[in-house]
């Protein structure tokens, strides 16, 4: 099968913690304390050790244990472990890559969470149980992230008198106003390589069709109707209006998040991992020369509302051999409890699941980054679907059919019925298929 949600597995951004090699089995704790086994790939060490910290001041009979390891590492060790009967009494769990492979190993979360699973976003949940073959749901979100957001520089427009563009029209305002006062700084920029265009395209085009993505990838819609060769027309827009050089096409790599970081583009498309560029102290720390970033949606092309997808993330659950779930249970609860994001949420890279959960004021020093991440949050709590690919389609067919479009080389109408064909071609497996 090769449809794959796209989470927050192994990705280059992730900070994750060196591999701890080895399992052994729990120590006995002989002080009147329970000890519990935690083993993860996320978030980075240094977090985690916070985390513990503090729940262990809250908790002072119980005390954890910490296994951290790289995070395709994780994929293999946990359910070798699990299959084992090694004693872990808190998993994590990378939702959209590993449930499927640890659900038979875990306690259904239900069964644990029912005290604070009202409290947590429900479209985070449904998306962590829908993952699972069985519809189960094994493991409680820490988080979820979602792509794409629009990052901007908030000196370059605040020294061009600019409002953070809402619609196509104020954006293309906008560019034309940095391009006359700044001929050095590109405009806007993210990443031309094949696989990004599926985000653009979906963002583009949910505006006006909301879960237009849920209903081809996840479902069984076409990807001739009109939902779609309407958005790559207003995708394509952006480029023959001016707003989106077609020089970006060219980017790849790491490359638009350097001229951003450089102080060389105004708008940067990526994903919410990039929220901690909305940091001050991470931009001092790595040498990122933007005084003031802050972050929105992609500006409205043809009307309609703002659009996301996005996925749960970072799941925390329960081994069936694990012989200490009530304290694992409470270590799960404060995790994803306000203590307990006050703690992890500050690195930025997880949108916390839950329900009205407020970013401490410590974290962002600006109202650009404050808003920033505000109005990402709001978008990834509610996305318009869920962010999913098939990925050998979207490397042999989609993407490349998107960039003919953005190049002129053929029509909305022929990309989406060349699509369509290769869709259904029986070489794709997806929907009812699978």
């Amino acid at each position: 099968m090769q449809l794959k949600r796209i989470g927050l597995a192994v990705g280059a951004f992730v900070a994750v913690a060196a591999l701890v090699a080895g399992c052994s089995q729990a120590p006995e704790s002989n002080d009147g304390t329970t000890e519990i086994t935690y083993w993860t790939w996320f978030p980075p060490q240094s977090t985690l050790d916070a985390a513990i910290a503090a729940f262990e001041a809250e908790n002072p009979d119980i005390t954890v244990t910490l296994k951290t390891f790289e995070g395709a590492d994780y994929q293999k060790q946990l359910p070798l472990a699990l299959s084992g009967g090694q004693a872990v009494d808190v998993a994590g769990v990378q939702i959209s890559a590993m449930t499927n492979s640890v659900k038979d190993y875990l306690d259904p979360a239900e069964d644990w969470a029912a005290d604070f699973l009202p409290t947590i976003n429900s479209t985070m949940v449904d998306q962590t149980k829908d993952i699972a073959s069985d519809g189960v749901l094994y493991s409680v979100p820490m988080g979820s992230i979602g792509s794409p957001v629009m990052y901007y520089n908030a000196d370059i427009l605040d020294s061009l008198d600019l409002e953070v563009p809402e619609t196509a029209t104020e954006w293309k305002v906008a560019v034309d106003a940095i391009s006359e006062a700044m001929p050095e700084v590109t405009p806007v920029v993210f990443l031309g390589d094949v696989y990004w265009q599926e985000e653009m395209l979906f963002a583009i085009a949910e505006q006006t069709s909301p879960g237009l993505s849920d209903d081809i990838i996840g479902g069984d819609g076409s990807w001739d109707q009109a939902g779609i060769v309407d958005g790559l027309k207003a995708y394509k827009s952006l480029f023959d209006d001016g707003i989106v050089g077609t020089d970006v096409l060219s980017l790849t790599g790491t490359r638009p998040n350097e001229l951003f970081g450089q102080g060389l583009a105004a708008f940067y498309i990526d994903g919410s991992w990039n929220n901690s560029l909305l940091s001050a102290s991470y931009r001092e720390e790595n040498d990122i020369a933007v005084a003031d970033v802050g972050a929105t949606t992609v500006p409205l092309v043809d009307g309609g509302q703002p659009a996301i997808r996005a996925l749960a993330e970072g799941g925390l659950a329960i081994p069936t051999e694990s012989e200490h779930k009530e304290e694992a249970a409470r270590f799960i609860e404060f995790m994803v409890s306000s203590a307990g994001a006050d703690v992890w949420a500050k690195d930025l890279i997880l949108v916390p699941s839950l329900t009205g959960y407020e970013l401490s004021d410590s974290v962002l020093e600006s109202d650009a980054a404050v808003a920033g991440f505000a109005a990402a949050t709001a978008a990834i709590s509610a996305p318009t679907s869920n962010r999913d690919s098939q990925q050998d389609f979207l490397n042999t067919v989609e993407g490349n059919a998107i960039l003919d479009v953005l190049r002129g080389t053929t029509t909305a109408e022929e990309a989406a019925a060349t699509m369509q064909s290769e869709w259904t071609s029986g070489r794709y497996p997806h929907g009812s298929d699978q």
